[in-house]
């Protein structure tokens, strides 16, 4: 499983040294990042219609997640251009 769902957002400070969820929101947490970018990447790929080789897609997971993004908005922006 890649995230779960239901987690402590807030703390508050009671006494000294103790806390105390403040309330209970959803939010995501990734177990494995490889996983999260190449979900990524299939998704680019439905997007666009191309389908990428796998040497191209195990390159692209290497990346940071920062940099995965922008390659990926890119290329999506230079296939738009290019398809006028």
């Amino acid at each position: 499983m890649i995230e779960h769902h239901q987690g402590y957002t807030a703390l508050k400070r009671y006494g000294r040294n103790s806390f105390r969820p403040i309330g209970k929101q959803p939010f995501k947490m990734i177990h494995n990042a490889r996983a999260v970018k190449y979900d990524l990447i299939q998704q680019f790929e439905a997007s666009t219609g191309i389908i990428l080789p796998s040497g191209v897609k195990e390159a692209l997971c290497t990346q940071v997640s920062p940099v995965l993004g922008k390659q990926l908005a890119i290329l999506k922006l230079q296939i738009k251009e290019n398809r006028k």
